[in-house]
């Protein structure tokens, strides 16, 4: 190949994947709605500098935002995402939170969200068992497997069935405790 190909091809995929990257569109540039574009924002919890994101897009089309209605839509979105319903659900998923709420609301909202971590990391851990114990059954299907080596997968299974049981318990309490606290909060 030759040197202008591979440069015309890293040129090419550059540029696929800059404007991948890019937060608005021309269309969305032209015709937005900046107070909505921040509530929308604000809900799914982006940080401030979200708005130097659009900018920038915005910028290649020759349009500047409206700050002003950018960050007063982002405030109504907050109210939206810092819920103690909201943070548990970001918790639960693994969510990192971005420091976003209010501090009017952050006490709450880190309260329940911690609660979703907890349940989040431990489904994570019954999920690392799970994986453990498909390698292991995994490699005991193998009929090349000496005996005195089948002999010890035997036992790492037995042990990690314990381990699993464990994780299990653990999970289910969790979720009584914290689940069930995580839906009385949010009502």
């Amino acid at each position: 190949m030759t040197r202008r190909y591979l440069l015309t091809s890293f040129l090419i995929l550059l540029a696929l994947i800059l404007s991948g990257c890019a937060s608005l569109s021309e269309g969305e540039c032209r015709t937005a709605s900046w107070q909505e574009i921040g509530r929308i924002d604000g809900s799914q919890g982006q940080p401030r500098a979200r708005l130097f994101e659009h900018a920038k897009a915005c910028a290649d089309f020759g349009i500047r935002p409206d700050a002003e209605a950018y960050y007063r839509g982002r405030e109504w979105g907050l109210f939206d995402y810092c819920t103690p319903a909201n943070a548990y659900r970001e918790g639960r998923r693994g969510a990192t939170y971005q420091g976003v709420c209010p501090a009017l609301l952050e006490g709450n909202f880190l309260e329940s969200y911690r609660q979703g971590l907890v349940i989040h990391e431990a489904e994570s851990a019954v999920e690392e068992v799970e994986r453990r114990i498909q390698r292991v059954e995994h490699r005991l299907d193998d009929e090349e497997v000496a005996n005195d080596k089948r002999q010890a997968l035997h036992r790492e299974l037995r042990s990690l069935y314990r381990d699993y049981r464990f994780r299990q318990q653990e999970l289910l309490y969790l979720e009584r405790y914290h689940g069930r606290y995580g839906r009385l909060r949010s009502q």
